[in-house]
């Protein structure tokens, strides 16, 4: 057999080169591998304060930075527990941006767990706040805020004698923007019995959302609506009664969407992601703001919604009733209120409020949802205005509301 003889001057070169391949064997053992940073996200978020920053750490060392206003998101959580629902969500989002600000969910069985599946899935029916897809609807067919109905009764439910003349009964006439702001179901499921049918109300829906998972770095679900043909069915879909449900999270979205002048932003919830290794991960595309619903159609309803914590619905969350004056310190808010109670399999009563702030240089736009056995004392109209203070007054943010006054 032949031998290969390898000259002396080359023997160095063959060891140097092994021990690079050693090295580099070492340090690749090292190097930890990449971790599915949204699914350990959707398991547990609960982070830490690091740098005056919202911290995710992950089991491999690395940490997900999040866009969660520390002060804001410990106020979000206290509030809830407060409240004491049997599951309930409150949701803040930036509407510059679409940045979330606080994203709480609470379980009564678990109250010292975060679970923001809570805010991201759609476990509660709309109620009221559907009002604002069907306001929606009505604009694009040429209703107008001050449109006039003469009605009956509608405090509580939607009867076949609502959707048609009855002079010896309607004692009274108000106008689109009344019942919007009043939530009175009655208004709203005259107007749409008359001006609307299923085509248009599920375009309308479709538009601001409903029938897709919200986009978002963690797991949602979609609001849903079903929409009968029979026409006293349809006018209570129309004023909030069930066949329509809604997340905390699509909530918020709805408005900031109205406060964006009809267009519609991305969510988020993760500024950076950073491996075990040090690495700075590269974030998913997202999707860019799109129009939804006219800038005119958006600014109506924006003007609408105002009545509600002035004078409407909300109006003691918002207004001190014994000075009359504005609770969050002059700072006027555009909101829905949402109440249903005791016809779904779980029992539950349901507390709505959706809205955004200052209604005239909107900042920030939010969704509480509380869920009862029963009608309690502590609505959500109180937990959102609660927690729109604590954001008024936290952060380098504070100057610009004393300025939207």
């Amino acid at each position: 057999m032949r031998r290969v003889l390898v000259p002396r001057w080359l023997m160095p070169l063959g060891a140097f080169a092994l021990v690079a391949l050693i090295g580099a064997a070492a340090v690749a053992l090292r190097r930890k591998p990449p971790i599915d940073w949204r699914h350990a996200l959707a398991t547990s978020l609960q982070p830490s304060v690091a740098a005056g920053r919202m911290v995710q750490p992950l089991a491999d060392g690395g940490h997900v930075e999040l866009t969660l206003d520390p002060e804001t998101q410990r106020a979000a959580e206290h509030l809830l527990g407060e409240a004491d629902p049997i599951q309930g969500a409150a949701v803040l989002v930036s509407v510059e941006d679409g940045r979330v600000l606080a994203l709480a969910g609470r379980h009564r069985d678990t109250p010292a767990v975060n679970d923001v599946r809570l805010a991201t899935s759609a476990w509660a029916p709309a109620a009221s706040v559907f009002k604002l897809v069907t306001t929606t609807a009505l604009l694009a067919e040429g209703v107008t805020p001050k449109t006039r109905v003469c009605y009956h009764g509608g405090v509580h439910s939607v009867e076949a004698d609502n959707l048609v003349d009855h002079p010896e009964l309607d004692e009274r006439c108000k106008s689109l923007g009344y019942g919007l702001a009043k939530s009175q179901n009655a208004i709203l499921a005259r107007l749409a019995h008359d001006h609307l049918d299923p085509v248009k109300l599920e375009r309308a829906a479709r538009s601001l959302g409903w029938g897709e998972p919200t986009p978002f770095e963690l797991p949602t679900t979609a609001s849903t609506l079903a929409v009968p043909s029979d026409p006293l069915a349809f006018a209570r879909v129309a004023a909030g009664f069930w066949n329509s449900n809604l997340s905390a999270l699509h909530g918020a979205l709805v408005a900031a969407t109205i406060a964006r002048g009809g267009e519609m932003p991305a969510l988020h919830v993760v500024d950076r992601v950073v491996d075990g290794n040090g690495h700075e991960l590269p974030l998913p595309a997202r999707a860019a703001p799109h129009r939804a619903i006219p800038a005119d159609d958006a600014e109506e309803l924006g003007r609408m919604m105002i009545g509600t914590t002035e004078w409407g619905s909300a109006n003691r969350a918002f207004r001190d009733r014994a000075t009359g004056r504005r609770r969050l310190d002059g700072v006027r808010v555009a909101g829905k209120t949402g109440t249903l109670t005791g016809h779904d399999e779980s029992g539950l009563a349901y507390s709505w409020f959706v809205g955004f702030a200052p209604a005239d240089h909107p900042q920030v736009a939010i969704a509480v949802l509380l869920g009862r056995a029963d009608e309690a004392d502590i609505r959500a109209a109180e937990v959102a205005r609660a927690l729109l203070a604590t954001w008024m007054t936290s952060g380098d943010h504070a100057p610009a509301f004393v300025a939207a006054k």
